[in-house]
């Protein structure tokens, strides 16, 4: 089924936020993520009256722009994105058909329990990770000032 909405303008931005923030695959941090995957379209009621505060208009329950990473989104690699058409056999895969409901558009959506799974993950990762980068950077700046002397 062919996708009936396009991305927000800011959507190649918003990629790029997100894989630089976690570089790594949400579903193996072994592998470099160089997708970023909708847990879900279409923007909940809530998500859409929630946004009023940021001033974002709640009538339109499309794809907004306005992704949460971590809760919207989430980092993945290719071979963890492997789909064909929205869908997958590989068990492996985001798209595989006991994890992914397609139907249709914007109401293409991964599952209540592998969407909390892959928010749980991406959470548990990140927090694992940020300090790991922060000490190579440390390292790294500390090599640096080290060979300028």
């Amino acid at each position: 089924m062919k996708t009936e909405f396009e991305y927000a303008s800011n959507w190649q931005n918003t990629r790029r936020k997100t894989l630089k923030l976690m570089p790594r695959c949400t579903c193996n941090p072994l592998h470099k993520a160089s997708i970023v995957h909708h847990l879900k379209y279409k923007r909940s009621l809530l998500r859409r009256l929630f946004g009023c505060f940021l001033l974002h208009n709640p009538f339109q329950a499309s794809v907004s722009g306005y992704e949460i990473l971590g809760w919207d989104i989430v980092p993945v690699c290719s071979s963890c994105h492997e789909n064909s058409y929205g869908r997958s056999l590989n068990h492996k895969s985001v798209h595989y058909t006991k994890v992914w409901k397609q139907k249709g558009g914007l109401n293409n959506h991964n599952t209540f329990f592998f969407t909390w799974k892959m928010r749980f993950l991406f959470w548990i990762w990140i927090s694992l990770l940020m300090p790991l980068r922060c000490c190579h950077q440390l390292m790294k700046s500390l090599k640096k000032e080290k060979k300028a002397r």
